[in-house]
């Protein structure tokens, strides 16, 4: 039950959150309470976090760089539909995969992922 949920929530908050990025929404950063470059350092984190529990045999490296390069896609995007394109928001995204990837390696001991597995299948 927990996998399901977990697999439901990866789905849900990138898709949200690619909602609020690239939708009409240009007032969000200043109604908001939380700075522009820390909404962008945690959700590029979960977004990070959602493409592990969806892909698990994704290799990290991989995963952070196609997260990355969605946040890129993000910057260009926005400068097309009225919103404001910044390198900042970009740099704030990769420091959250920087940080998310981090984290993961600190939850799994620095070990890499073979030495986790009971067997040799995959």
């Amino acid at each position: 039950m927990i996998t399901l949920l977990m697999r439901v929530a990866a789905v849900v908050i990138p898709l949200a959150l690619f909602t609020l990025m690239l939708g009409p929404f240009g007032g969000v950063e200043q109604a908001s309470l939380i700075w522009d470059k820390a909404a962008h350092f945690i959700a590029f984190g979960l977004i990070l976090w959602s493409v592990g529990v969806l892909f698990r045999r994704l290799p990290r490296l991989w995963a952070a760089a196609l997260v990355l390069a969605s946040g890129a896609a993000v910057e260009v995007i926005q400068g097309f539909v009225g919103r404001d394109a910044d390198w900042a928001d970009l740099l704030a995204d990769a420091l959250g995969i920087a940080t998310a990837l981090l984290l993961w390696a600190i939850w799994r001991g620095f070990r890499p992922r073979a030495a986790l597995q009971t067997s040799n299948t995959r």
